[in-house]
């Protein structure tokens, strides 16, 4: 059991862990405006893939209000386009480069706020957890949902979702903090009709992550899931607003007893 004077030398008071869910993480802007008007701020952020995307733009200084402005008039291939790459159905060079002009910063280092991207070593099957180096690269790595992107190499290495391992990346920060509300974004149906290739991978890919995110639910102090995501689709840009105020709704909600919170390992879920 954790002691006293252990709790009370954690490095962070509060960190945030947000869950991969393609266009689902549009929510997380909405948790993350809930969280700011409670004033409540992360010390550190924890994402994967979608999760991974918008905490580093809330990590280098941008308001939620920024970062769906980013989104919005956009359509997929502004960010996505097809590639003839025989390991990945699309590029992200769109995604690159507007990330580039947006978030400015260059490095971990160079955020305003502490921040730990997971993606996925796919050659040596484990989970890589990046809190510094080359910031870019990393989103990308922790995005790259397989067949549908090509992979990211960083430094030799081949990356892709972080998700295939760990969707909700409580771990790589629990240790650190007093406490961590986590965001689950990934809902699914359990029949679901299957049209195409990618929907095949999407779907495949999504099973997956529901399947792996217990353990790191379990470790959240305050677990927010908010409801009807299933409504929505990876490529979904066409909802944003609608997903947006889905989380900031939740949030709303289960974030009013915030401060009644005062140990590790006590969940709050909608």
């Amino acid at each position: 059991m954790e002691t006293n004077n252990e709790y009370n030398r954690k490095k962070y008071k509060l960190g945030l862990a947000l869950s991969g869910g393609g266009a689902r993480g549009f929510a997380h802007f909405g948790v993350i405006k809930a969280m700011q008007e409670y004033g409540i701020r992360p010390d550190i952020i924890s994402g994967t893939s979608a999760g991974a995307l918008a905490g580093a733009m809330i990590a280098a200084g941008k308001t939620p209000d920024e970062c769906i402005e980013f989104f919005t008039h956009k359509k997929v291939l502004n960010f996505a386009r097809f590639t003839m790459s025989k390991i990945g159905l699309m590029s992200m060079n769109g995604m690159e480069n507007g990330l580039r002009k947006f978030l400015k910063a260059k490095t971990f280092e160079d955020l305003q706020t502490p921040l730990v991207v997971t993606a996925t070593d796919i050659s040596n099957a484990k989970s890589v957890h990046f809190n510094s180096g080359e910031l870019i690269p990393r989103i990308l790595a922790s995005c790259s949902v397989p067949i549908v992107f090509i992979p990211i190499e960083i430094d030799g290495v081949i990356y892709v979702d972080g998700g295939i391992f760990m969707n909700l990346p409580v771990r790589p920060i629990r240790d650190l903090c007093e406490k961590v509300i986590a965001v689950e974004i990934n809902s699914n149906e359990s029949r679901q009709k299957v049209g195409n290739m990618i929907h095949m991978a999407v779907r495949s890919f999504h099973l997956g992550l529901a399947a792996n995110t217990h353990i790191d639910k379990k470790l959240a102090d305050i677990f927010i899931a908010p409801d009807d995501m299933i409504r929505y689709s990876m490529f979904d840009l066409s909802h944003i607003r609608e997903i947006y105020e889905q989380g900031y709704s939740t949030a709303r909600e289960i974030l009013k007893d915030f401060q009644k919170v005062t140990t590790p390992a006590v969940a709050i879920a909608n």
